[in-house]
């Protein structure tokens, strides 16, 4: 907190990067809560936790990490912490997959 530049660095990255990562969950139809953290909260609808559940196991199949919310009490919903540009688009990309595959 007493590095200024650092903070200052990270609140350009996020203000950069969280957008875009939201609009891009939500044009693949996911629920996005509005948020001003380094992480998007990103919800599935129907089949209660089972599709974020899956969709995380798929996610990190391919090496993609992200945080299940059901404990909580988000059972539907993943955390997505805002990564940079690859992180980000590999994430977009993984979730595309899974619902492409899934649909």
């Amino acid at each position: 907190m007493r590095d200024g530049e650092f903070m200052d660095k990270a609140r350009a990255h996020n203000d950069t990067w969280r957008p875009w990562l939201e609009d891009a969950l939500r044009d693949l139809g996911l629920k996005v809560t509005p948020g001003v953290g380094n992480f998007v909260l990103a919800g599935f609808a129907g089949g209660g936790g089972e599709r974020a559940d899956a969709a995380g196991a798929f996610l990190a199949s391919r090496g993609v990490f992200v945080r299940n919310m059901a404990g909580y009490g988000l059972p539907h919903a993943l955390r997505i912490t805002v990564g940079g540009e690859a992180a980000n688009h590999a994430v977009v990309a993984g979730l595309a997959a899974f619902l492409q595959e899934t649909s």
